[in-house]
């Protein structure tokens, strides 16, 4: 048989029919994503009905249809075909018509939406139709068929007639019975420690809205029904009372009267309809026995003690924490604490005497004129008590509750001496006597807390407990410390910048100035601090560090004799050196390790630190005896360190012989500053600074900048302010002036002066000391970016940096300048050279933790680039290339599993589907575990399936099948299976896998199935069930759904489905005609059946036409989570023949391409 050319309408069928072209991608993707997004989960569901035929006696045929429910029907007659057409989708089977009425019904089809059924008739006949309620009969009457109608048959209409009587008598009986009372509601309630639970027995419909105001509660429940208000009353908790009940037509409301300071909450649940009535929060009071339990001291930020929610201090107050004073021996012997219980008060001579149950913690203070006692109580102080007493002292007072703690308020008249004291369990204000016990003064001193942070300690004995006031003198907050006796007092108030000390009478009071001044309990005493340290002058600690080096001094000698070392460097070196050794030489076995501690002294004198090692080493190897000597250990050290050996050196500082000396701390604190260990080696330095002075110069200059490198990084300002001056006045010579111009630079840098720091900083760009040029461009590229500042671009830094990264290698300089490098490349989006920079960090610093910074802050970019916005602007072949080149970047966990399988979509989209399998398959097989592999498992499945494997897609999907699946993954693996199944010609198991599934994508799915298995008239339905109602209005159609109509057609065409052909040329035909492929579809419906032959040879060369593309797409638009992307070949060319010189095509007129 002679092919047609590629230029007429079968081109465009052929394009329809699923092949792999450009356009039929278009068409059959498009279709998927247009039923997708309309939303459609599930075709209508159709309403049962039953059909049977008889041969009536009086010489017609007939049709009986009973309807579960009544449907409209109509009926015509075109061209020897009955059309039946329902108002809505029914089920109905009509396999047995033919065999029921032969002479009248030759073929029978239900339409593949169920909205009509077609008989193909044996001659012209008239059609009648009955309708008899959910029932309707179809006459096929001969066409001479004169005179009445036939009717229903007498059964329908006796059915009928019963079902009327049986509908009056039951209205009848509706009408006279009376209606229905309303229900009854009930309520018990229950008492809670910290609620009253009230519980309504309603309806199950019942709806409850409350509104509680002004202690009042408003209960409207949204059905009428009858309650017994002295029911109801008896029923209600002793606080609570009905005020009111309004029993409405439509609604009941119930109005309780409940405290003020009550809240309400309503909930249902299986007992009712829920009620809660709840208390205020009780706060309560800190025991003894609670107070004398050690507690660890807290850091300074932390939350503020509290026993109740109204201990919180406002906003702007600093953090505090509880108070842990030592135990005191007699907590041990203290009988059982008394329950909570009322204060005794009494006056006497100007005094006020306070008798608590219990011994309790106390603090006063006089803010003018108005004193506040503080007490640390659960007991009760009844204000009437304090009415009338001392009138001519006291002009008023107010008792209130804040936090755990109990004030008490007074305004004085005039100016009164006052004092406060205590007697066992009570408390005393003394107003102008002369009685009372001696009080010891509290004194500030400038201490540091274990960062090297600078505080101030305030000594408090038996102290119970920070309180924050929320207003305190001038309506500003104050933290107040109470104690027990005897009393300590602040004599005088103490103003610092960021708080101030207020005179008090017992105890501390503290009011910030700062919002982070941390107040915390210490043992025994009060700790104050903030972020950052506090900037005080205050040093009273320095005489008492000074006191204690002059008592180390006197005791032990010192390690590191200054006298000693300088006589060491006299004289001439070499000469010295030869005689040192020639005396180790020949010194006697009792003497040989003086002679080598001698010998190392003199070379670590002289700086010449590996020649130390030496003879240091073989004694302390050779003579056991040597290890327990001072000076032999300090000297290990002090060499280990002067080499940059600093974890030997650390190591040999612990020693327990020594790790207590101040001398130790001082060079175990120049180690420590080296390691970036700031806050330890500031500790260190300022407790051995003392020490420091008698150091030679060139030690003294080397410990004064590491000090002031240590004060720097911890924000220090003053000691490094003291320590670069020191360096300034030291004997010129003795320190590197471009050492010393670099930090100055650095103090004006952190001081907030840039503009200075700058300037300092390129001053030494050319500096003849490498490691100080380098140093000042790194700081004046971080100074330059934190500041936003245009005199050193960013392209500049880098040439700058890259300079320094490589004639600059090893310390910390390097790190630093390469982590900078690495941000600055980052932040120009130079991803290969940032990941290069880490990789060098990693492999050069491997246990720095700017390194492990380093590499955090890289990963994160990592994941940025792959997983964000940032993957679609890299070209896919680079981003492939960094992602195989850069691995070790690859975040681990949950995230760095999704930057994998994102990577395996880019290789999908290059179509490089073996190695996107390959990188899915590791992870299914070694990286993941549960319903995480199984999603991953559908993932690759789908990657099998575009590449043509679909047996590998059953294997990973049977390999990872779960019971307990999440409902979309489980449909979504189920859709990919029965894909695959079909793919392998296992049809039957295929559809039996989707019979219970319903949805767009299944019916499409469903369609391609048939299609694929050769099932002619199924797959011809299911796709004329895609369609729907897309036949009717005036709209035209879409490409897709020609696309499905073009199916369709080829589809009945190949199972010679005369009269389904007809069905769907009767409905598409005049939308078809209007559009570009009129031409195509009237060749395949064409009437003409002389070349039907051809056109069933030309379809079957679609047979094999591939759905899985149009599948995927489908699958990907409904689930987005668990697809890979979709591959993108070039287009093919367009080589199948198409009948442009068939019988019905016209080879002048142009056809579409």
């Amino acid at each position: 048989m002679r092919l047609p050319d590629a230029t007429g309408p079968l081109s465009r069928l052929v394009e329809y029919s699923g092949l792999p072209l450009s356009r039929s991608l278009a068409f059959g993707i498009g279709l998927a994503a247009l039923a997708l997004a309309a939303g459609l989960d599930a075709p209508a569901l159709a309403a049962g009905a039953t059909l049977r035929g008889e041969t009536m006696p009086a010489g017609f045929g007939r049709l009986s249809l009973a309807f579960e429910e009544p449907t409209q029907t109509r009926i015509r007659v075109a061209n020897g075909v009955l059309i039946v057409a329902f108002g809505s989708p029914v089920q109905v089977d009509v396999a047995r018509i033919a065999r029921d009425l032969p002479n009248y019904v030759s073929v029978a089809r239900i339409d593949p939406d169920g909205r009509g059924m077609r008989f193909a008739l044996t001659q012209p006949y008239k059609a009648n139709l009955i309708e008899a309620g959910d029932k309707a009969f179809i006459d096929l009457l001969p066409q001479n068929w004169a005179g009445v109608m036939p009717g229903p048959p007498p059964e329908a209409i006796a059915e009928l007639t019963e079902r009327l009587r049986l509908a009056e008598a039951k209205a009848k009986a509706a009408a006279r019975q009376p209606p229905a009372p309303p229900a009854v509601l009930t309520m018990r309630s229950a008492s809670l420690p910290t609620l009253e639970r009230l519980i309504f027995k309603a309806p199950s419909e019942t709806n409850l809205a409350s509104e509680l105001s002004d202690g009042t509660l408003k209960l409207v429940f949204d059905k009428p029904m009858n309650v017994e208000a002295a029911e109801i009353r008896t029923a209600l908790p002793p606080d609570v009372a009905l005020a009111g009940l309004d029993a409405g037509k439509e609604a009941l409301t119930l109005t309780l009267s409940v405290p003020k300071e009550w809240q309400s909450r309503t909930f249902n649940d299986e007992t009712g309809l829920v009620v809660d009535l709840l208390r205020p929060a009780k706060t309560a009071a800190l025991s003894l026995p609670d107070i004398d339990k050690p507690q660890p001291p807290a850091a300074p930020t932390a939350a503020p003690s509290s026993a109740g929610p109204a201990a919180k201090p406002a906003a702007a107050q600093p953090a505090t924490q509880p108070a842990a004073p030592a135990p005191r021996p007699a907590a041990a012997t203290i009988a059982p604490e008394p329950p909570p219980g009322p204060v005794a008060i009494t006056a006497g001579d100007n005094r006020l005497d306070f008798r608590f149950p219990r011994q309790t913690g106390a603090a006063a203070f006089l803010d003018a004129g108005l004193m506040t006692l503080v007490f640390d109580t659960r007991d009760t102080i009844d204000p009437a008590r304090l009415t009338g007493l001392l009138p001519k002292l006291i002009e008023d007072s107010s008792v209130s509750r804040e936090g755990r703690v109990t004030l008490v308020r007074l305004r004085l008249a005039g100016q009164p001496l006052a004092r406060f004291f205590d007697d066992g369990n009570a408390w005393s204000l003394d107003l102008g006597g002369d009685a009372g016990k001696p009080a010891a003064p509290v004194e500030p001193q400038r201490s540091m807390d274990e960062r090297g942070q600078t505080i101030v300690a305030l000594p408090l004995a038996g102290l119970t407990g920070i309180h924050w006031l929320e207003s305190g003198p001038a309506g500003l907050p104050v933290a107040v410390a109470t104690a027990i006796g005897p009393v300590h007092l602040t004599p005088k108030p103490y103003q610092f910048v960021e708080f101030g000390l207020l005179e008090t009478a017992q105890g501390l009071a503290v009011q910030p100035r700062s919002d982070d001044v941390a107040v915390r309990a210490g043992t025994e005493q009060v700790r104050i601090g903030r972020t950052g340290g506090l900037s005080v002058s205050l040093d009273v600690a320095e005489p008492a560090r000074q006191q204690e080096a002059k008592v180390e001094k006197s005791e032990l000698p010192p390690l590191l004799d200054a006298d000693a070392w300088a006589k060491l460097r006299l004289g001439n070196l070499r000469d010295r050196a030869r005689a040192l050794m020639l005396d180790v030489t020949d010194a006697s076995r009792g003497r040989k390790s003086e002679a080598r501690l001698t010998l190392a002294r003199f070379y670590a004198a002289n700086g010449m630190m590996p020649e130390a090692a030496g003879p240091l080493g073989a004694m302390l190897a050779d003579d056991t005896a040597m290890r327990a000597n001072r000076e032999a250990l300090f000297l290990k050290g002090v060499v280990a360190a002067q080499m940059h050996r600093n974890q030997d050196a650390i190591a040999t500082f612990d020693a327990e012989l020594i790790k207590d000396d101040i001398e130790t701390g001082l060079w175990r604190a120049l180690v420590e500053q080296r390691l970036n260990r700031n806050a330890q080696a500031l500790v260190g330095f300022r407790r051995a600074e003392a020490t420091l002075d008698r150091y030679p110069a060139d030690l003294q200059g080397e410990f004064r900048e590491a000090m002031a490198r240590a004060a720097l990084a911890m924000q220090d300002m003053g000691i490094a302010e003291r320590q670069i001056q020191a360096l300034a006045d030291m004997p010129r010579g003795s320190f590197d002036q471009e050492r010393l111009a670099l930090l100055q630079a650095m103090l004006d840098d952190a001081s907030g002066r840039p503009e200075a720091a700058m300037n300092g900083y390129k001053s030494l760009f050319e500096a003849k000391s490498r490691p100080v040029a380098a140093e000042a461009q790194l700081r004046a590229v971080r100074l330059a970016d934190a500041e936003k500042r245009t005199d050193l671009k960013p392209e500049e830094a880098i040439a700058r940096l890259e300079t320094v990264s490589v004639i600059w290698r090893g310390g910390r300089l390097e790190i630093e300048a390469l982590a900078e490098l690495g941000r600055l490349y980052g932040d120009q989006q130079r991803w290969r050279d940032a990941f290069m920079v880490a990789r060098r960090a990693n492999e050069n610093f491997p246990d720095d933790p700017l390194t492990r910074r380093m590499h955090d802050e890289t990963a994160q970019r990592f994941a940025e680039l792959f997983s964000g916005s940032g993957l679609g602007n890299l070209p896919r072949i680079e981003a492939l290339a960094l992602f195989y080149d850069f691995k070790e970047f690859l975040p681990i966990g949950r995230r760095g599993d999704e930057i994998t399988r994102l990577l395996g979509d880019r290789l999908v989209e290059l179509d490089l589907l073996d190695q996107a399998a390959e990188i899915l398959r590791y992870q299914m097989d070694r990286r993941l575990s549960g319903a995480a592999r199984s999603t991953v498992a559908a993932r690759l499945a789908m990657i099998d399936l575009m590449n043509g494997k679909p047996a590998e897609a059953v294997r990973a999907l049977n390999a990872t099948r779960l019971v307990e699946l999440p409902a979309d993954v489980k449909r979504a693996r189920l859709l990919l299976e029965a894909k695959a199944l079909s793919d392998l010609s296992r049809t039957d198991q295929a559809l039996e896998m989707l019979e219970s599934e319903r949805g767009v994508e299944v019916d499409r799915l469903r369609a391609d199935i048939y299609w694929t298995g050769r099932r002619w008239r199924e797959a011809g339905e299911a796709y004329e069930r895609l369609l729907d109602e897309s036949w009717r209005g005036d709209s035209g159609l879409t490409d897709p759904e020609r696309a499905d109509v073009m199916r369709a057609g080829v589809s009945y065409v190949m199972a010679n489905e005369a009269l389904s052909l007809d069905r769907l040329r009767s409905k598409f035909a005049p939308k078809m005609a209007r559009s570009a492929d009129a031409r195509t579809f009237a060749f395949v419906t064409g009437a003409n059946r002389s070349r039907a032959a051809d056109i069933r040879e030309m379809a079957r060369a679609t047979a094999n036409a591939d759905t899985v593309s149009e599948f995927l797409k489908a699958y990907r638009e409904r689930y987005p989570g668990l697809s890979a992307a979709i591959r993108k070949p070039p287009p093919q060319p367009d080589t199948l023949p198409s009948p442009a010189q068939g019988a019905t095509a016209d080879p002048a007129t142009p056809q579409r391409s």
